[in-house]
């Protein structure tokens, strides 16, 4: 496990045992397929409209994965943070089968972004994903543009034919379930479903006119940079930034906050005009 996952372990516990630092929401849905729940943390539970950042979390993975982001002073003072849980991972859950398409989850989670934006006095907010949460955030976007008007995608996959499986993820889909824990099987699941779910979203996404920014490493051996290489085909519509960061593997929201700091100030800066 490297470093920088059981340091975040160790920072999620903190923040988790500082009072009044974060605050739970779960919200109760009625699904086509059945009840679910949605579950998130912020920061800041009043109403008031303020500028707000949504964190979504890869694969595998849940809200904590931005947990070192709350400890920031600064960063607190300028926005409401909130960081979300995805159907199925962390304290969210999903009615049916699992919901591993980029489509279906963002039809869940929009009844959330809903209640976000009514709860911070109906003004939008910034989306900030990691690994599968950056594939997810630009169609969150393109679907549900009333609520988000700004998107950072750190090490997302976008090219489809650039998203395919490894071996192993092949491998793990031939091994029987109740061999695998949950968490194995989900997230190879949505790896598996990644790259046929990023094709149905490309037209949309060809659409999108919401400003977006991409931090890729260029050592990233999880998504392949040249997803990044490939965003100024796909985003035509939209006011696009793509930075590089060399020597960067994929952890890039535990390895570099700093960054990713910097681009979600300039995104909010960028977004209001």
């Amino acid at each position: 496990m490297p470093e920088e996952i059981q340091e975040n372990e160790d920072i999620a516990q903190q923040v988790l045992n500082t009072p009044r630092l974060i605050q739970h929401h779960v919200l109760y849905i009625k699904g086509p397929d059945g009840d679910f729940k949605l579950h998130y943390v912020n920061s800041d539970p009043s109403e008031s409209a303020r500028d707000t950042i949504v964190f979504v979390h890869g694969t595998p993975g849940d809200w904590s994965s931005f947990a070192r982001y709350y400890q920031d002073k600064a960063l607190k003072n300028d926005f409401r943070l909130i960081s979300i849980d995805r159907p199925g991972w962390g304290k969210s859950t999903y009615a049916g089968n699992f919901p591993t398409t980029l489509q279906i989850q963002s039809n869940m989670i929009g009844q959330m972004l809903k209640n976000i934006w009514e709860h911070n006095g109906k003004r939008k907010v910034i989306l900030v994903g990691h690994s599968f949460g950056g594939s997810l955030v630009p169609v969150l976007a393109a679907d549900y543009p009333k609520f988000v008007r700004g998107v950072v995608i750190l090490a997302g996959d976008l090219e489809p034919k650039l998203a395919k499986a490894r071996w192993y993820n092949t491998l793990l889909d031939w091994i029987p379930s109740f061999f695998i824990p949950n968490e194995w099987n989900h997230s190879n699941m949505e790896v598996l479903d990644l790259r046929n779910s990023l094709e149905e979203e490309q037209n949309k996404l060809s659409k999108l006119t919401t400003p977006v920014t991409i931090l890729q490493g260029t050592d990233d051996s999880l998504v392949n940079p040249a997803s990044a290489t490939f965003a100024p085909s796909l985003f035509k519509s939209s006011q696009l930034k793509v930075e590089w960061l060399e020597g960067a593997g994929h952890l890039i929201n535990l390895q570099y906050p700093d960054t990713v700091i910097k681009a979600i100030r300039e995104m909010n800066i960028r977004s209001s005009q």
